[in-house]
């Protein structure tokens, strides 16, 4: 399926040919009117993408004239293909897209699998223009690979929150709906985006334009950036039980070096016998399993979203060795790691480059494993 917008005369480029440094604004719209630039990176989240453009589309409309302008644009000016395997035909490449004083990079999956040098000095121009710079889901990997979110505040999805903390261990990332900070404006995506962009509205046009679009948009309460992504264990557990929601903070926070059923048990204050059986009573679990679980799913994450070597996922959730996460990871989830990196890759291919599938064979490959 695509979604195609109008297109604008473009030639075909590079993603790593660099626009020049003069800039000339040939896009159309009045000068009063706030012209929004959407990087679109392979794999981009389209629900945030859709909130996002409506959100402007709902404010111009109730407010009778064109406030908001948006401007797609793709690494080399061809159609993108989301996440969803939707395509989106873009306006500009990054060789040939007009100054736009504000940007919002979108990304998903592998955010760090299509930075190239030309996208990165090309982010690194906008800012030196004075550009407001942004990041929806896991954009935020290509502002700070390029240098432009040393000293700031961020918010991203909270499953890629390890891996980026890994990688840009000097950026302060939060666990937040979006943070606004200074010319920088980060998201972490989802219906999210729909509150970061409420909040844009209102800082250029008024409160009560937002709250018409909010309402629009059966939106509803407009959420402030501190608030938290995910229900926490404290929000969770906490109206069941103070002592169990410090338990599973405790685990959550303890996953590389995972603290024993006796440490638990100590730091709550309480024995080993009745941490068993608030567990047990409260989540049919019994701690060490609750908190293999736990780190399970944070070494899924990390196999979904980056290219972390197996050996280092074990040792960052607590494993004592590749092996021994791979049993329990098989047990869990049906397969090994490398097996489901090995389909996660394989549909990714199949979704978004399905030439390549068949110049290396793959498919015929694959018919053979149905037929064997």
């Amino acid at each position: 399926m695509n979604l195609t917008k109008p297109a604008s005369p473009r030639r075909s480029h590079d993603a790593d040919i660099e626009a020049p440094e003069a800039w000339t604004d040939d896009i159309s719209g009045t000068e009063s009117t706030e012209k929004f630039g959407f990087l679109l990176l392979p794999e981009f989240p389209m629900y945030a993408f859709i909130l996002a453009t409506e959100a402007l589309r709902v404010a111009n409309q109730n407010a009778g004239e064109r406030l908001f302008s948006t401007h797609l644009i793709s690494l080399d000016g061809r159609p993108v293909s989301a996440g969803n395997g939707m395509t989106v035909t873009p306006d500009f490449g990054i060789a040939d897209v007009p100054f736009l004083p504000n940007l919002l990079v979108f990304a998903c999956n592998h955010p760090t699998n299509h930075l190239n040098k030309g996208l990165l000095a090309w982010l690194r121009r906008l800012e030196r223009h004075g550009a407001l710079l942004g990041a929806v889901d896991t954009g935020q990997f290509a502002l700070a690979e390029a240098g432009l979110l040393d000293g700031y505040s961020v918010a991203l999805h909270w499953e890629a929150m390890p891996m980026f903390r890994e990688a840009y261990p000097t950026i302060d990332a939060r666990d937040t709906l979006f943070t606004i900070d200074r010319n920088r404006i980060t998201c972490a995506g989802g219906v999210a985006t729909l509150d970061m962009m409420l909040h844009l509205i209102a800082n250029k046009h008024g409160r009560s334009l937002a709250e018409v679009v909010a309402n629009g948009l059966v939106r509803g309460r407009i959420r402030h950036d501190g608030e938290r992504q995910r229900v926490s264990a404290d929000d969770a557990f906490g109206l069941v039980n103070h002592r169990l929601a410090a338990i599973v903070q405790d685990m959550e926070a303890n996953l590389e070096a995972p603290l024993s059923t006796d440490t638990l048990a100590q730091r709550a204050g309480i024995s080993v016998r009745q941490l068993e059986r608030l567990m047990r009573d409260t989540l049919s679990e019994a701690p060490s399993r609750y908190y293999l679980k736990l780190r399970l799913q944070a070494a899924r994450n990390h196999l979904f979203y980056g290219d972390m070597p197996i050996q280092e996922i074990a040792q960052a959730c607590g494993f004592s060795s590749p092996s021994v996460l791979s049993r329990a990871f098989k047990e869990h989830f049906g397969v090994s790691p490398r097996e489901f990196r090995r389909q996660f890759s394989s549909d990714r291919l199949e979704r978004f480059r399905p030439e390549l599938r068949q110049q290396f064979g793959l498919a015929a490959h694959a018919e053979a494993r149905l037929d064997a």
